[in-house]
């Protein structure tokens, strides 16, 4: 998955050479977790593999140990990531709600 462009000054330096490291080196062009080869069928979705880097455990850019990073097909990295992914959706949702109403969220901020 490309890096947004907003997030790009968390990734370390040597990024693209870890990224090709795990995908490459390691994993030997494979989904570390199911086993789809890298420019290939995958055999459930019959989509072409491409394999993208995971953080696994701390999701934050910066945490790029090669411990916390898995070489995934686009299927099980997108499984991973899914909680994000529509935690950030219901926010992009709501937020084009209140644009289009041209309402706010109310904050009572813990006055109680």
């Amino acid at each position: 998955m490309p890096i947004r462009p907003e997030m790009r000054d968390r990734y370390p330096a040597d990024w693209k050479i870890r990224s090709r490291f795990v995908r490459e080196v390691r994993a030997r062009n494979r989904c570390e977790w199911c086993g789809a080869r890298n420019g290939e069928r995958h055999p459930e979705t019959g989509s072409r593999v491409v394999l993208t880097v995971a953080h696994v455990y701390d999701k934050r850019p910066e945490a790029a140990s090669l411990l916390n990073l898995a070489a995934l097909c686009q299927r099980c990295h997108l499984a991973h990531d899914l909680r994000d992914h529509q935690r950030r959706a219901a926010e992009t949702r709501a937020r084009r709600s209140d644009e289009r109403t041209g309402q706010g969220r109310l904050d009572f901020g813990g006055t109680g």
